[in-house]
């Protein structure tokens, strides 16, 4: 199977940070959050905030996990030709820039909530509905750690726990995809799109694209065959999008939110290619992409933190404030790790290099 040629690599990066970015509006979507035995934040929302928060975090950014799920399943198998050495040598790679940096973050997520409940001055910012760190069972730091039965601590990691399952149970896939390709995926897409997934872990999502983007590899299908008629996807994608927010709360929108997410999908690959003609931007969100795992790793629980100081000091009941501030603290967060990451790559470029495996 060929390698991914320069141009479809660079178009790759460019898409890292934006995606983050979703990440992080959709870990942002709340208005409330309970503190220390009082609701934070503001629950009725007006049509305008409510309205831009569905659409970003709800609509356009549920495009990033999907995203980042083809694309790794994709680069797992192009540029090789499959066998079990080439099997063994890709998890052995992926001990370096999946698990290590999965088990940093994700003990130091136990870490630092195990200090913050046992500091009396802050202690409510750590402290949720369950257990205590220090009543931990073993099973349940465990679990913590290594997201076994429910979320890890640092439960944006959750993708990163199905990525490296799906890796491991990737000849099985191929298995699969070289026999039932379309029966398997058309199975599955169903199950994803109706909410009938019968395992925890791993999630449909991770599934159904981690083994599309496998199978496009397999037959050499380029991640950017639709670029002729990405304007149509788009076009296509921008009523869907908004029926998918107008109808967000109705019982059956989710087969079309998810149908729309493809369509999506196929647009935002698509438009990649036209930001290949303005060098200055490119260029600069190919270096951006560089933080793109430090910001995704670091990003909780400083959003948590950000987000339940900002809740207790933002006045709301001035006009949107709540949109304001939902735009705004993300953004602010997000420059905020950027420029730690440059920091961190001048004076500690062996540590960080660890932390993001290498990235």
């Amino acid at each position: 199977m060929p390698a991914l040629d320069y141009e479809s690599s660079v178009r790759l990066r460019l898409l890292n940070f934006p995606l983050i970015i979703g990440v992080v509006y959709i870990h942002a979507y709340g208005t409330s959050i309970s503190f220390a035995g009082r609701t934070l934040g503001v629950e009725q929302l007006d049509y305008l905030t409510d309205f831009v928060r569905i659409l970003i975090s709800q609509g356009i950014a549920r495009m990033s996990v999907p995203l980042f799920f083809l694309i790794s399943g994709y680069l797992f198998i192009s540029g090789t030709r499959w066998s079990m050495q080439v099997y063994g040598r890709k998890l052995a790679a992926r001990v370096r820039t999946l698990l290590v940096p999965f088990l940093f973050w994700t003990v130091l997520g136990v870490a630092i909530r195990y200090l913050g409940q046992s500091i009396p001055a802050i202690k409510d910012y750590f402290v949720g509905s369950g257990p205590l760190v220090a009543d931990y069972s073993p099973f349940t730091l465990v679990n913590a750690v290594l997201g076994l039965t429910s979320m890890p601590e640092a439960y944006h990691f959750w993708f990163i726990r199905d990525l490296m399952l799906l890796m491991i149970l990737s000849p099985l896939l191929i298995f699969i995809l070289e026999r039932l390709a379309l029966p398997f995926l058309a199975a599955v897409f169903l199950a994803w799109i109706m909410v009938e997934w019968p395992l925890a872990v791993p999630d449909a999502v991770g599934v159904l694209f981690f083994s599309a983007g496998c199978y496009l590899a397999m037959k050499e299908i380029s991640l950017f065959a639709l670029d002729r008629y990405g304007r149509w996807f788009f076009l296509l994608y921008i009523p869907i999008l908004l029926a998918d927010v107008i109808w967000y709360d109705k019982p059956f929108n989710m087969c079309l939110h998810r149908c729309g997410i493809v369509i999506g999908i196929v647009a935002v690959l698509s438009a990649t290619k036209l930001i290949l003609g303005y060098e200055r931007l490119k260029d600069g969100i190919v270096w951006l992409s560089g933080a793109s795992f430090f910001v995704y790793a670091a990003h909780e629980p400083l959003l948590g933190l950000f987000r339940t100081v900002a809740f207790q000091v933002v006045p709301f009941d001035r006009p949107y404030a709540m949109l304001l501030t939902y735009l705004m603290l993300p953004l602010a967060l997000i420059a905020f790790l950027v420029a730690l990451h440059s920091l961190l790559t001048v004076y500690a470029a062996r540590l960080l290099a660890i932390i993001t495996g290498g990235r």
